[in-house]
């Protein structure tokens, strides 16, 4: 054995920190053998991409001025890794849904907000509460009626495609630069390819369980075996997908405002993509708040 032995997963007598498992899923990480206060140390922890990257967004937004709707997709991102870790950490059921459910809510925000763009102050408001009525009715069916997570799974995908439906749309009619449009498409396939390779890796994972759970206790043990936590990984990608369909709806959205002179790309570490204000439109705003002050 490569590392440290695991120690035995805790039997239904002895259960860890936070008691039997309540939730309605239990991935291939077995439980409690890090540490009695993480069931799944790996899927807990690896949840730390999604707090790091929405951070930067978030201080990016507030800093070149993106508004609030980038604000609160920001925060968003944080939530749903907030609310992952605490699911993997306990295994509880009330902790799966704010997993779960944040995912929803934070996909919603601009669905509402491209859907009812450009549209009679009647349209945006009934497109706008329509779309936090389907979130609270499926909040509650989900809850109380249907707990199958095959819901929560087809609710996120068909908003998120409805999403790229509309960006797509929006880019083709909005985006006169063919360079930049490119480039949108460029990075939205990077994004689909980090989601789509997560979700691989993840199904691997579900498939061969077994053998690798085998491989991880018996040969690789503590710390290398975590190499191989399928469903750590797609937290990673996952993450790192959301990243860059937010920095892609940034680039469109400087077109939907009709600002994009005052922006340009820039890339951070060579791979984090940020969209900030040139120099000249962060010296003109700076005046505008000046005078504002006055």
């Amino acid at each position: 054995m490569l590392g440290i032995k695991y120690q035995d997963p805790f039997s239904s007598e002895h259960v860890g920190y936070w008691g039997p498992v309540t939730a309605t899923i239990d991935w291939c990480e077995e439980n409690y053998v890090v540490s009695r206060y993480f069931a799944e140390f790996v899927n807990s922890t690896t949840n730390l991409s999604f707090f790091i990257l929405s951070l930067f967004h978030l201080y990016s937004a507030i800093k070149n001025r993106h508004g609030t709707l980038y604000i609160l997709v920001s925060i968003g991102m944080g939530t749903v890794g907030l609310g992952s870790w605490l699911f993997h950490m306990t295994l509880r059921y009330e902790f799966q849904l704010m997993d779960e459910l944040p995912m929803i809510y934070v996909t919603a925000i601009p669905f509402g907000y491209i859907y009812s763009w450009q549209k009679s102050p009647f349209l945006k408001n009934f497109i706008r509460y329509g779309t936090a009525f389907f979130t609270v009715t499926l909040t509650l069916v989900y809850i109380f009626v249907y707990k199958n997570p095959i819901l929560h799974q087809i609710s996120y995908a068909t908003l998120n495609f409805l999403i790229i439906y509309k960006t797509l749309k929006t880019i083709n009619e909005r985006v006169t630069d063919p360079e930049v449009r490119y480039l949108e498409y460029k990075i939205l396939a990077l994004s689909f390819s980090l989601f789509g390779f997560g979700f691989f890796v993840w199904n691997l994972d579900n498939i061969f369980c077994d053998t690798l759970s085998d491989v991880r206790r018996n040969y690789l043990g503590l710390p290398f075996g975590f190499i191989i936590e399928g469903h750590g990984w797609w937290h990673i990608f996952t993450s790192l997908g959301i990243y860059y369909f937010i920095l892609y709806n940034e680039i469109m959205g400087t077109w939907m405002n009709e600002k994009p002179e005052d922006y340009k790309l820039v890339w951070r570490l060579g791979f984090l993509g940020e969209v900030v204000l040139t120099d000249e439109a962060k010296e003109r705003y700076q005046k505008l708040d000046e005078k504002k002050k006055k």
